[in-house]
């Protein structure tokens, strides 16, 4: 009896653990502006709860690491971690005109962009190595870099409509994929959904629309919406839960006379 139950328990921590649905995600922004504020926002509300600012500085985008460190590019020119209660930035490299960071899902790889071009940054040894330009398609109005759940890599332009681009991380060529009916979209991504927030700054509503790249869509979500760069924390530990309760149940099942 106790084997099954231990079993079922576990499994139902694989199905509803909070890393594998996300029905309200919370992730951690700044502001476009120099002297933003740092906090958490849900997506769900808008709501943004300041934690404190990050000082005279512009805080490009920021990125969760695999290991929960969340990174930034601050002024274009410097790679920074961000302190999550306080919003203090601690440097840790200089960078060429970064606009824009984010670690590949599946490897932890660190992707970081200009306006037209692909870089890679290896934070062991604290160096950066160009990929490849974006290409004519999109030129140098690139916005920012995010994955989507399915692993591929895109961002978009400073138009009305926006359009949206395809990423290669071989080249770094970027292929115009489709279009949506909204201005001025800067690319997040939370739960398992890509999101664009509208940059008033460069034309946008100030609004949050869900970007679909299966059915090349935008939707949105929210008419006002904080005018921030956000970033989903990982959660290791709901991925942990979910092996172990596999791994239970491959027990029982050796075990069952």
């Amino acid at each position: 009896m106790w084997p099954k139950l231990s079993v079922l328990l576990a499994l139902a921590g694989c199905l509803f653990a909070p890393g594998l649905v996300r029905a309200t995600p919370i992730v951690f922004g700044v502001q476009f502006t120099t002297n933003g504020e740092a906090g958490t926002v849900d997506v769900a509300t808008g709501s943004f709860t300041i934690v404190g600012s990050v000082g005279p500085h512009q805080i490009n985008d920021v990125a969760y690491s695999p290991g929960g460190a969340i990174y930034a590019i601050a002024d274009e020119d410097e790679l920074v971690t961000i302190n999550p209660a306080t919003g203090a930035l601690t440097a840790v490299m200089p960078v060429p005109g970064f606009e824009t960071l984010v670690f590949r899902p599946s490897n932890g790889t660190l992707f970081a962009a200009t306006t037209g071009a692909l870089f890679t940054i290896n934070l062991a040894n604290q160096t950066y190595t160009e990929i490849g330009n974006y290409g004519s398609a999109i030129g140098n109005n690139a916005q920012n870099i995010r994955f989507d759940q399915a692993g591929n890599l895109y961002t978009t332009d400073t138009g009305t409509p926006t359009d949206v681009f395809l990423i290669s991380t071989s080249t770094g060529q970027a292929t115009f994929d489709f279009s949506v009916p909204f201005g001025a979209l800067s690319l997040g991504f939370a739960g398992d959904k890509l999101y664009g927030v509208g940059i008033p700054l460069i034309g946008g509503s100030g609004n949050l629309v869900w970007i679909d790249p299966l059915t090349k869509t935008g939707t949105e979500t929210l008419a006002s919406f904080p005018g921030v760069d956000f970033s989903q924390a990982p959660e290791p530990a709901a991925v942990g839960l979910c092996g172990l309760g596999l791994a239970a149940l491959a027990v029982c099942r050796r075990r069952r006379p």
